[in-house]
């Protein structure tokens, strides 16, 4: 047989054929994965109790706690993904909350770190604030699957393990939806600190969800779970408040989404009001300022 009229073998086809099926079921099966997330977030969110599509939950266990928040948001999944690829978008968002002083990132390195400085509510040195140092991280990622994860060794004021994982997918009419997902692990010490705290100063604060109380009725969880549930809510509200301030000018951005951030978490007062809104204003341009200068002394 001459060289230009090979024909491949019943064998060669064959793989072929079977490596074709293989690739076309693994992206049968990524999708079928994204439908069914798809699917149980909206049937979750289709629960909501408040006037939007959302919903906060919360689990404890004995060393730990975790809170998330399912959400519809109105950006495009494509422009949901492009708008949170980077280290400075995610220190953008994690600015807006009203403990965080400050976020640092090298855009430099090949991996993305970042360095978040916890504190009180109130303008403060960054050394008596608490340093995160953390990991941006994609997991997996597609044209209808998007995860990205931050995580730190240490988390704030003794815990461990901080982790905030997002994972987005798009829905039919052209929205997003998210589960944002806030975690910490716990020890003796920190155990100790927050049940000072929640003796005191956090005795009365609340979350989102419910669960029985003495009587068996439902009351808003405390404790822990709250705790867990007004930080994750803070969060997801500081990445819509970031979403639909992003596109103005570089000038606006800042005040325009200080400003969106505070209107959002007024919804939820029993939860989440902490400091009026010219004090936290205030307090967060100074601590814009001192990051410009990246004054970390």
């Amino acid at each position: 047989m001459a060289r230009g009229d090979w024909r491949p073998g019943r064998s060669v086809i064959r793989l072929l054929g079977i490596l074709l099926w293989v690739c076309l079921a693994g992206v049968l099966s990524a999708q079928a994965q994204d439908d069914w997330l798809r699917d149980s977030w909206r049937d979750v969110i289709a629960g909501s109790p408040f006037d939007e599509p959302l919903v906060v939950a919360s689990e404890e266990r004995p060393h730990s706690v975790s809170g998330s928040v399912h959400a519809r948001l109105e950006q495009p999944f494509a422009e949901l993904a492009e708008a949170l690829g980077s280290p400075s978008a995610w220190c953008q968002v994690l600015f807006l909350h009203l403990n965080v002083k400050g976020c640092f990132h090298d855009p430099a390195g090949d991996e993305a770190a970042l360095t978040l400085y916890l504190g009180r509510q109130r303008f403060e040195p960054l050394t008596e604030a608490e340093r995160l140092d953390l990991r941006l991280r994609w997991g997996a990622e597609g044209p209808t699957y998007l995860e990205m994860v931050l995580e730190g060794e240490r988390g704030p004021y003794g815990t461990r393990a901080f982790r905030l994982q997002l994972r987005a997918v798009p829905d039919l009419d052209g929205a997003s939806l998210v589960q944002l997902r806030y975690s910490l692990v716990y020890g003796m010490t920190a155990r100790l600190a927050l049940r000072g705290y929640f003796a005191f100063g956090g005795r009365d604060r609340v979350g989102f969800s419910e669960a029985p109380g003495e009587d068996g009725r439902p009351r808003p969880v405390g404790g822990m779970r709250g705790m867990i549930e007004r930080n994750v809510m803070r969060f997801y509200l500081a990445l819509v408040a970031y979403l639909e301030t992003r596109t103005l000018p570089e000038a606006e951005q800042l005040e325009a989404s200080l400003s969106r951030w505070f209107a959002l978490t007024e919804r939820y007062p029993e939860q989440l009001y902490e400091i009026d809104r010219s004090d936290y204003l205030e307090m967060k341009r100074r601590e814009q300022a001192r990051q410009h200068r990246d004054d970390r002394r």
